[in-house]
This record gives structure tokens, C-alpha cells and sequence, in this order.
């Protein structure tokens, strides 16, 4: 069985612990995408402004992209033989 008293206590002991107040003592931010610095929380796309990584960003929405459009035909590829002999067409 699951002793809820014990797991309460663990809880409560992690919530009062000095770990959680200095944490919560931090202001909110974010981090670049790329790079990994602190940027601004209200920044959209999140990443810095320095052109490297404007740049690896344009590069990898443009792969992004091609992912998806070569994984859509690839379901086509594969659906649709499957799909055309369920409803009669292939025989």
C-alpha cells in the first residue's frame, strides 16, 4: 500500500526546503533556442538577435518544413495503395 502520510511529508519538506524559496526569488526568463542565452520573455521567436543564430533558425524552419512535406507523401506512398484496394479499386 501507499503510505499518503509519508509522500505528504516528502512534499512538504521539498516545498520548505531553501532551494524552493531562492527559486522563487528569480525573475522570469527564457532562453535562446540556439545558443542558449537569457533573452526576454516577451521575444518572438525565441531566440537572441545575433545573426548566427537568426541564421541556424532560418535553416532548420526551412528543414522543419521539408520534414514534414516529405513525411506527408511518404503516408500517401502508403496509405493510399492500402486505401484503394480496402474500397475495391486495386483488384
Amino acid at each position: 500500500m501507499v503510505d499518503a502520510k509519508a509522500i505528504r511529508d516528502k512534499v512538504n519538506k521539498k516545498i520548505n526546503s531553501p532551494r524552493s524559496k531562492i527559486s522563487s526569488n528569480l525573475p522570469s526568463h527564457k532562453h535562446c533556442r540556439m545558443c542558449g542565452i537569457e533573452i526576454d520573455v516577451k521575444t518572438d521567436p525565441r531566440i537572441c538577435k545575433n545573426e548566427e543564430c537568426v541564421t541556424k533558425l532560418e535553416k532548420q524552419s526551412k528543414q522543419d518544413k521539408m520534414m514534414r512535406i516529405m513525411f506527408f507523401i511518404f503516408f500517401i506512398a502508403i496509405v493510399a495503395p492500402v486505401a484503394l484496394q480496402l474500397f475495391g479499386f486495386g483488384r
